[in-house]
């Protein structure tokens, strides 16, 4: 990786990710806490959502790999607008629209827990890339942080309804893509 590209995808981490992870548990007691509370889907409704996951974590990815490929960003803003949350938002919406018409199979409120939070998420991101398009980092940068909680609300969903492939954190995938 070139010093310039590393150095960008320094910057863009800095201005997407502003915290993961969860409290102060160990693992271990997260995981007897997770299998005591987890939901008890149809098996053909984990599988499914499972593999929509997959598909999900797959365009993330992609959408990092493909943010260098065309004429370099003139700033940071713009890579992060243009090169990551435009084309996550069309991802996130064919994610949530897969998993929410999983809902009335599944008839388990954590799943729609879960699935419903791709609403809010799909929204502040259009809000981000409006930030982002007129220029103003402070908002896209409270936009990050309200995305950055709703993901680690969601993922915490997906463990309790135990979608272990959904226990993803999307803005890792599409910075860990960029260093590739």
């Amino acid at each position: 990786m070139t010093p310039i590209r590393r150095t960008t995808v320094l910057l863009i981490a800095s201005l997407l990710v502003t915290g993961c992870g969860g409290g102060g548990e160990s693992g271990d007691d997260r995981g007897q806490a997770q299998q005591a509370s987890r939901s008890q889907l149809p098996a053909s409704v984990t599988a499914r959502a499972n593999a929509n996951c997959r598909v999900f974590l797959r365009g993330a990815k992609r959408i990092g790999r493909d943010a260098f490929e065309s004429v370099p960003p003139t700033t940071i803003l713009e890579l992060a607008t243009e090169r990551l949350v435009k084309p996550s938002i069309p991802l996130l919406e064919q994610v949530s629209d897969r998993q929410q018409s999983l809902e009335p199979r599944a008839n388990d409120p954590t799943f729609d827990l879960y699935a419903n939070l791709f609403d809010p998420i799909v929204a502040i991101a259009r809000e981000r890339l409006k930030a982002g398009q007129a220029a103003d980092p402070i908002r896209s940068k409270n936009l990050e942080k309200l995305l950055t909680n709703l993901g680690l609300e969601q993922r915490q969903a997906a463990r309790e309804a135990g979608l272990r492939d959904c226990d993803i954190d999307f803005q890792h995938a599409l910075l860990s893509s960029l260093n590739h």
